[in-house]
């Protein structure tokens, strides 16, 4: 079965839903980078696209949906062929960033040009749907870790919150999936391309949110400390956004955990938006894990529960060998250690925090630093 005639067959099992009259046609503009465009998608369609006209003509929309993706191309870049791509279109879906984080562009950057592309397609007519950008696989010769890809999409967040348009959210249906690197990408140079299916599977939740479908849980927009901070000052407070663009928060249902034990903390705000606060009531020490317990008013509700993040409080001290900086050498940092393992300086495997001898090069001396303490806590 081909790939379009298997997407249509498997939307078949959808109820329909229809987000505009079947007589009125609406024409989707795809804008972003290589993740939009399909590079390393081999099909005579590339890109997610085509996928997404299937999922919304089998759903009942009267859609078409052009590819208006240009591989390595950033936030700034987007701005000077914006204007050129917005004619004939109803509805901008604006996926870009993931070049920026390669050229390490300041986060108030990146949100800055992304609200000006929104703006221009809404001052020409058009809607204007955001995106977050799509994880990266722990080769990826960039943020491997996803520490930045985290924080860009945090105020990609914030800033449909605050614009008034509506998100689609990618990077938190890749993140809840299991085995998404080796089921959906390819990798490339850089190490962060989806292949065929995954350019698919990318379209869902744009018809989920275009046809008016709710089945992802809240999600945080700005979080300080950021994941894995450092040498974090031991008064910080915590501070998190969360966000529901579905059927909204379920208030009062909302829990923050410290290292794994629910604190009482400060919550304001309503179904759409909350705000998390939390004073540390003794001076933190070590290392901070911040979880998080929340759900919608979606029926069956959607949920997240887990580890937000992580965050090293000034002064602490670790063993050699604990790469995640979480206070114990564990399988983690070998794994971490793997990935670079074999590299030196100028590879694009090359990891600072994997060179533990610091004699730019990865190989078994740094190994055996590891493995001399293996089991061991420094908390």
């Amino acid at each position: 079965m081909s790939r379009r005639l298997g997407l249509l067959a498997l939307a078949a099992a959808v109820a329909l839903l229809a987000a505009a009259p079947a007589t009125a046609q609406t024409v989707y503009l795809a804008f972003g980078d290589s993740i939009t465009e399909g590079a390393f998608d081999e099909s005579a369609e590339p890109g997610y696209p085509p996928a997404l006209e299937d999922l919304l003509t089998s759903r009942g929309v009267n859609a078409i949906v052009e590819n208006r993706g240009l591989s390595g191309e950033s936030t700034g870049e987007a701005l000077s062929r914006i204007d050129s791509v917005l004619p004939g279109g109803d509805v901008l879906l604006l996926m870009e960033g993931t070049n920026d984080v390669n050229q390490n562009v300041p986060l108030t950057t990146i949100i800055f040009n992304l609200d000006q592309l929104a703006s221009i397609a809404e001052a020409a007519g058009l809607g204007a749907v955001h995106a977050t950008i799509i994880p990266r696989r722990p080769t990826a010769t960039t943020d491997g870790n996803n520490r930045t890809t985290r924080n860009v999409n945090g105020d990609i967040r914030a800033l449909a919150w605050e614009s008034g348009r509506s998100l689609v959210d990618p990077f938190d249906l890749f993140m809840s999936t299991a085995n998404v690197y080796d089921r959906y990408y390819v990798g490339g140079d850089d190490n962060l391309h989806l292949d065929e299916e995954g350019y698919d599977f990318l379209a869902t939740p744009f018809a989920d949110v275009l046809t008016g479908v709710d089945n992802r849980p809240p999600v945080t927009g700005r979080v300080i400390p950021f994941d894995d901070q450092q040498m974090t000052p031991d008064d910080t407070p915590i501070l998190i956004e969360l966000f529901d663009f579905g059927a909204g928060i379920e208030v009062g249902a909302t829990q923050l955990l410290i290292d794994d034990q629910p604190v009482e903390a400060t919550i304001s705000g309503d179904e759409r938006r909350q705000q998390i606060r939390y004073d540390p009531p003794t001076p933190w020490s070590g290392v901070v894990f911040v979880g998080l317990e929340a759900r919608d008013r979606e029926v069956p509700a959607n949920e997240i529960s887990g580890t937000l993040l992580q965050f090293v409080v000034d002064g602490a001290q670790f063993l050699p060998g604990d790469i995640s900086r979480d206070g114990r050498v564990a399988g983690d940092d070998l794994i971490a250690l793997a990935l670079a393992f074999g590299s030196e300086r100028g590879d694009g495997r090359y990891r600072t925090f994997a060179d533990l001898n610091e004699d730019e090069q990865v190989d078994g001396a740094d190994l055996a630093i590891l493995a001399s303490n293996f089991g061991r806590s420094s908390l």
